[in-house]
């Protein structure tokens, strides 16, 4: 499947990167309770989103994502030193985004726990009038 382009309703997509830890077991909260997202939502999950490289978020953006939302665990990382060092690389990639004339609310860091199905939804549904502003 070719995850590069827009969506066919036009709109753009949406990467949710998503902790095996907190926020992915989060998103099977939301599919339990039988509730609903965009369509153009796309779930990556992974040990700790610390292991992309600013390289990374710039390259999901040139190839036609219209957003990125990190949902990190936080604090309750198990991994060491993991979220301070996430939180200054996206701080380094809005930097960069900004030379490239990247609009920085297109990429949001936050915090997703196992049972957060509302702040998961709501921070989809954040992204995606996010994205609806930004010209095909």
């Amino acid at each position: 499947m070719d995850i590069t382009a827009s969506t066919e309703a036009g709109s753009k997509k949406i990467l949710l990167i998503t902790t095996i830890a907190s926020s992915y077991t989060g998103a099977n909260t939301v599919g339990q309770a039988r509730a609903q997202y965009a369509p153009n939502t796309y779930i990556l999950r992974v040990p700790d989103p610390v292991m992309f490289p600013e390289s990374f978020y710039l390259r999901t953006f040139e190839k036609g994502f219209g957003g990125i939302v990190i949902m990190s665990s936080g604090s309750d990382c198990p991994y060491e030193g993991a979220y301070p060092r996430l939180s200054a690389r996206v701080g380094r990639v809005y930097q960069l985004m900004r030379e490239k004339g990247i609009a920085t609310n297109r990429l949001k860091l936050t915090t997703v726990c196992t049972v957060c199905k509302h702040a998961f939804l709501k921070e989809i549904d954040d992204m995606q009038t996010v994205v609806r502003g930004i010209a095909a």
